[in-house]
């Protein structure tokens, strides 16, 4: 049984993990994004599905920067975007 289907896409699986969501979707398989709030921080996250490249942001009184991560399929950027969440809370 392949575990990705029972992953959804990215911008849906990102936004259960969120404390409150601002914004997600998609832009016809190019982007996915998530935009939202961790505790006190504002969270950003792009991923790009043909490139295989996530960005993030994160904007907070104890937490700010920003960069870009490889994530070759949703699986990987879903990992990658908890780890960052985990991180902030």
């Amino acid at each position: 049984m392949n575990l990705l289907h029972f992953i959804g896409s990215f911008h849906v699986e990102v936004a259960k993990m969120l404390d409150k969501v601002v914004s997600y979707g998609e832009a016809g398989g190019l982007m996915e994004w998530v935009n939202g709030e961790v505790g006190r921080s504002e969270v950003y996250f792009l991923w790009f599905p043909k490139t295989g490249r996530l960005a993030y942001a994160v904007r907070g009184p104890l937490h700010r920067g920003s960069g870009e991560v490889e994530a070759k399929n949703a699986a990987e950027a879903i990992a990658q975007a908890e780890r960052l969440i985990r991180r902030l809370r």
